[in-house]
């Protein structure tokens, strides 16, 4: 059965990542001072992940100048992209971008935290173990078909918040 989570926009320096049966975890989304801002998501780059439900599905791979950049990268660094999961958020077009008041955001991804300790607006689990022990739940569950399309899901996050406003603007 596929696993089902919620992510909280909390305006903290870390918001709660909760799996039901499995646990809580410290996570955070978007970059410095809009960090789990739930009223700065329409930042590209900067902003928090959007509200709303995300379908979990392995991650695109690119193409091969990506793919060649990625293996270089992970000589030198333990956050392995491969090991990543794609976000793709339930917006009438299951893809990898969506628009916020008219703005593109769009390669959400589920990931520990890296060397640059940054998310551009990915949900980013600040320990690599909480990542390691979600990741081997999510490959060990029967995926599901996300209705009207062909592509497989181990489960969702429900992204919640409830601010409009951008306290960092």
């Amino acid at each position: 059965m596929a696993m089902n989570g919620k992510f909280y926009l909390n305006k903290a320096q870390f918001a709660p990542l909760d799996f039901s049966g499995v646990g809580r975890f410290p996570a955070f989304s978007g970059m410095d001072g809009f960090r789990n801002q739930p009223g700065c998501t329409y930042l590209k780059n900067d902003g928090a992940i959007p509200t709303g439900r995300y379908w979990i599905v392995a991650r695109p791979v690119g193409g091969y100048r990506t793919r060649f950049r990625e293996t270089l990268a992970s000589v030198f660094n333990s956050n392995i992209r491969s090991q990543w999961f794609g976000l793709y958020r339930d917006d009438g077009t299951i893809d990898d971008f969506t628009f916020i008041d008219g703005v593109k955001r769009g390669n959400f991804r589920l990931h520990p935290m890296g060397p640059n300790r940054e998310s551009k607006g990915c949900i980013t689990m600040s320990r690599s173990t909480d990542f390691s022990m979600i990741r081997n739940m999510l490959l060990a569950t029967s995926t599901v078909i996300i209705p009207g399309t062909d592509l497989a899901a181990y489960g969702t996050i429900e992204v919640v918040g409830y601010e409009d406003y951008c306290p960092a603007l």
